[in-house]
């Protein structure tokens, strides 16, 4: 591909699985001697820095403007330039589909929910189709993403669905000698010790790890769960722990950019979450190798593999704690859980990801 200058239009640059996978595409596209500037809407430029550090620019005119605003101040920029424009997450591509001549730019589609969450069904669907009916192309991350906007009716079926999954690059995460996440109890080598991470937010179903931990506690009494993340339901949450007796085994680590570093000092990572369009913290988990229990739906076997023995139905709280404390109990589990990883982590070499995106600009003429 010829040396171009792509623009990335994406709600926020806040830290979250679609702006962490759009630093590791941006960086892929620098190494390509492409020049990449970033557009956002809304937010604090959480990830502004690390962008910055890898030659890549940000674009703030557009930040927390009325959409209205938005749509005109890109039309404007798009009408005296001619670049290539992908866009990311819902605000986003109503912006550059408002604002692109149709068929000029391409999106991707990160989310296992509706486009325009807290609107009626038939606006969401109206939005998602208008969007994806301009846009030239379209990438979906998973498998699982692509069958949930046909099936929800958010995409035409006469529309072209490319599936490109998420690429990992381990150079984007913040590893030091020096211990960035300080917490006593972390660093206690005699504690079996559970983490997670995740946005606060009812999709994540804490309600069944919560559940699996008030369990888990009654053969390990010791035993602490930590969660790294914030949202909206972080008090509602913290109340069902005071409620299930649990608070003093939960730790509550907020939101973190060493996420390796959390990983390495946990000894399991969970996850309930009722459908993901990806799952990147997975990928993180097992590049730390560590073993992984995971609910059975959506995107998740496509990240873990379809036959991984950590896989268990959706919301069994039950059988998420009897796993747990298999775990625990039998040395060898470790090694059953994360055999394949190795193999499972080749297929989203961030390489690969970015090859296939740009196969994609080069099929529309961009």
């Amino acid at each position: 591909m010829k040396t171009k200058k792509i623009i990335h239009i994406i709600t926020t640059i806040e830290r979250g699985g679609a702006e962490v996978q759009l630093l590791t595409l941006a960086q892929q596209q620098v190494e390509r001697k492409n020049e990449v500037e970033i557009f956002y809407l809304k937010g604090k430029p959480e990830l502004a820095d690390n962008f910055k550090e890898l030659g890549i620019s940000i674009n703030s005119t557009l930040a927390n403007k009325s959409i209205i605003v938005q749509i005109y101040r890109f039309r404007r920029y798009m009408h005296k330039n001619n670049f290539l424009v992908h866009a990311h997450l819902s605000q986003a591509e109503l912006v550059a589909a408002s604002a692109c001549k149709n068929k000029r730019f391409v999106i991707t589609r990160h989310n296992f929910e509706p486009f325009w969450p807290n609107k009626p069904r038939i606006i969401s669907i109206f939005l998602s189709r208008y969007t994806s009916s301009r846009a030239a192309s379209i990438i979906a991350i998973s498998n699982a993403i692509k069958e949930h906007s046909l099936v929800c009716k958010e995409i035409s079926k006469k529309v072209n669905i490319i599936v490109v999954h998420y690429g990992f690059a381990i150079t984007n995460s913040k590893v030091t000698n020096k211990a960035q996440i300080v917490h006593p109890e972390l660093e206690d080598s005699n504690t079996f010790k559970i983490g997670t991470i995740g946005r606060l937010v009812p999709g994540k179903n804490y309600f069944t790890m919560l559940s699996s931990i008030k369990l888990t506690l009654e053969k390990i009494p010791d035993m602490k769960f930590f969660i790294v993340g914030t949202g909206k339901n972080e008090i509602d949450l913290k109340k069902l722990c005071k409620d299930m007796q649990i608070e003093s085994n939960v730790i509550w680590l907020g939101k973190t950019a060493y996420v390796h570093e959390f990983l390495r000092k946990i000894d399991l990572f969970i996850f309930a979450s009722n459908g993901e369009g990806f799952g990147l913290a997975l990928l993180e988990a097992m590049q730390a190798n560590k073993p992984i229990l995971a609910p059975s739906n959506s995107a998740i076997p496509e990240v873990l593999g379809v036959g991984y023995l950590g896989l268990y139905p959706t919301g069994d709280h039950k059988l998420l704690a009897d796993k747990i404390l298999y775990v625990n109990s039998e040395s060898s589990s470790v090694n059953e859980l994360t055999s394949g990883y190795k193999s499972q982590l080749e297929l989203f070499d961030s390489k690969i990801m970015a090859n296939k995106i740009f196969q994609v600009y080069e099929s529309i003429d961009f």
